[in-house]
């Protein structure tokens, strides 16, 4: 048997929507599992000469515990050679930990015979093995996800109008843990307001009206600590800004997620950054046989 998972990068928080926002975007990783072919992992495209292939990978692990959530009532996980596509960069806020704990879920959820729709479930594992369930959500529902501390996920239709452009550096990474370590454990109570009625804008500028993108993203929780951890993320961040872009950081960081505008033209990327407009993607995570 011959399956492929196709995968999209995904942006987390915009802004104000801490652990809880997130938009699927159209730039997806693809994994193939052959169960004839020889068993072993192989990669190719970003971070190809980094990812093991002794079966350590995110994506097998997450094959192996959909296996042990299924023992006993399902077929065990046949032997298979893994073979990734990788489009999304490594610990770069756009998901590709979440792109790969989904793509192994869905494989698996087929391979053991679970049944093939069961987008729920594929969530439940990914939103485990990341430990946060945001660009989960989008990753396997896509558009754009509101994921919930009890496990719900409810799933909007993005406004048509919505143009992405998402700010990549080419010397910086930022690990998920780090960029949370750096968190303050309690929040005065002005801020949390602010983030409150931001995020309720911020639903009303993804899917009603994107005019009101730029005041909607500000936040008070996150984004400070973790730009402190990247000065140069710091200034293109507030160069962006003061242009008059709609801005956030990308998950955890360090690539940037902004949203282009009548009127307002994007600055030309900085020495060291690279600019990707990409869509809004609708689908989530899709499997194919062959």
């Amino acid at each position: 048997m011959r399956l492929s998972a196709r995968v999209p990068a995904t942006s987390a928080n915009l802004g104000p929507g801490f652990d809880c926002f997130a938009l699927a975007l159209e730039l997806c990783n693809e994994v193939i599992v052959d169960t004839d072919a020889e068993p072993g992992v192989t990669w190719e495209g970003e971070g190809a000469r980094e990812l093991p292939t002794d079966g350590t990978d995110l994506i097998s692990r997450a094959m192996r515990h959909v296996e042990g959530l299924a023992s006993g009532s399902r077929r065990p996980l046949p032997a298979f050679h893994l073979h990734g596509v990788n489009r999304i960069p490594l610990a770069s806020g756009l998901g590709s930990s979440s792109a790969a704990a989904v793509a192994g879920a869905a494989l698996a959820s087929v391979l053991v015979g679970v049944t093939g729709d069961d987008l729920h479930g594929v969530f439940r594992v990914a939103a485990e093995l990341e430990g946060h369930p945001d660009n989960a959500a989008a990753a396997v529902f896509g558009g754009f996800t509101l994921a919930m501390p009890d496990g719900a996920v409810r799933r909007l239709e993005p406004h048509p109008d919505l143009r992405p452009v998402v700010w990549i550096p080419s010397s910086e990474r930022l690990p998920t843990e780090e960029a949370r370590r750096a968190l303050p454990p309690t929040v005065p109570l002005i801020d949390a307001v602010h983030n409150v009625a931001h995020a309720a804008l911020m639903v009303e500028a993804l899917t009603r009206d994107p005019s009101v993108l730029a005041t909607a993203m500000r936040d008070r929780l996150h984004q400070d600590a973790r730009l402190a951890l990247v000065p140069s993320v710091r200034a293109m961040f507030d160069r962006l800004q003061q242009a008059g872009v709609p801005v956030c950081v990308s998950g955890a960081g360090p690539s940037l997620l902004s949203f282009e505008r009548e009127g307002h033209p994007m600055p030309a990327p900085a020495p060291g950054w690279r600019s990707l407009r990409i869509p809004v993607r609708a689908a989530g995570v899709e499997v194919t046989r062959g």
